[in-house]
């Protein structure tokens, strides 16, 4: 299978070795001209433009430049009847949503969005142990993800990323949008939303560094999530409140813990060994190659679960600039 990938920073990067490990001819377009250098086995075909790459006539496309261009080139895949993968977020607007998904049905095209952590071993856990204990009632959730920006990407200056940069996709609630696909992926959908975000005088970039989210699922849940670029070290949580226990995930140590009155942090699951997140991202793409062969598999993060993310960060977004609650529904 030929893919193209656009887009060659850390996460593009990722998915040609990815590709390559997974048996696929793969030729990349870079903006900066070059790829950086690879292991010696893999030698991907380089093209001039993203026209040149069309030309190959490949069977998918993985997206991996800045978010400002990723409904873009999603569109001009979908035209010429290509397969997508298109990282978070699929966008920063909802212009051109209603195109690609009627261009998607019309051509029966495969798209997955790259919320990889939907294939995390502890959350797949958590995920069947909500859906096989329907008795049991949700009271709420809590997510939480914090990193010092500067550690993100080593070598690389933050400030020329496009995560400092609120119009490529950049701040929190745009780059860490994983909390908010996680929050309707085991919760539901989200009704009505209240955000808070500040800018940080640490980091002295153009978009929000912290983020704080009060949402109502349509199922009456309440969700908090909490998204920063300041904590100084890596930490990654979620909470689930049940009537009879509060699961617990840990990402840094791999771990999903039960707490029920009487026995505290009880470990129920941990990820096998040998897990690093490489796993994540390859069994993405994994999946995305199986639909293609076989379009009758579920798809893992559909396009209608990017744009229900995207409408959900966009309302977030609403909430700050405007000081107030947002239905999600009102996000056009």
């Amino acid at each position: 299978m030929k893919v193209f990938v656009i887009g060659t920073g850390s996460v593009g990067l990722r998915h040609i070795h990815n590709l390559f490990d997974l048996g696929c001819d793969v030729c990349v377009y870079s903006h900066r001209g070059r790829v950086p250098p690879l292991d010696s086995a893999f030698n991907p075909q380089l093209v001039a433009s993203i026209e040149d790459g069309w030309l190959q006539n490949p069977d998918a496309v993985v997206i991996a430049s800045t978010a400002d261009s990723h409904l873009r080139l999603s569109l001009e895949a979908a035209q010429r009847g290509i397969h997508v993968y298109v990282e978070k977020p699929l966008s920063v607007s909802l212009t051109g949503v209603d195109m690609l998904t009627q261009l998607v049905t019309e051509k029966s095209l495969v798209v997955e969005t790259g919320f990889m952590l939907r294939h995390h071993p502890n959350l797949l856990w958590i995920k069947k142990y909500l859906e096989l204990t329907p008795l049991r009632e949700i009271l709420y959730m809590r997510a939480a993800v914090g990193q010092w920006l500067p550690d993100w990407r080593p070598g690389t200056d933050y400030h020329l990323s496009y995560s400092a940069d609120r119009s490529k996709g950049g701040g929190v609630i745009f780059d860490l949008i994983h909390e908010l696909d996680l929050i309707q992926w085991l919760g539901g959908s989200v009704h009505e939303l209240s955000a808070m975000a500040l800018s940080s005088p640490l980091l002295r970039i153009n978009s929000e560094a912290v983020a704080q989210i009060l949402l109502r699922l349509n199922n009456n849940i309440l969700a908090q999530v909490h998204l920063d670029y300041v904590r100084p070290a890596l930490g990654r949580t979620f909470e689930i409140v049940l009537t009879d226990g509060v699961l617990h995930w840990d990402y840094v140590l791999g771990l999903v813990t039960l707490s029920t009155t009487e026995t505290p942090r009880k470990p129920v699951h941990e990820c096998p060994a040998g897990f690093d997140r490489n796993h994540m991202f390859l069994r993405a793409m994994e999946h995305f190659l199986s639909r293609i062969r076989d379009p009758a598999l579920p798809a893992a993060s559909s396009l209608e679960d990017g744009i229900d993310a995207l409408r959900l960060a966009l309302a977030c977004h609403s909430s700050v600039s405007q000081s107030r609650h947002i239905l999600t529904s009102d996000i056009q």
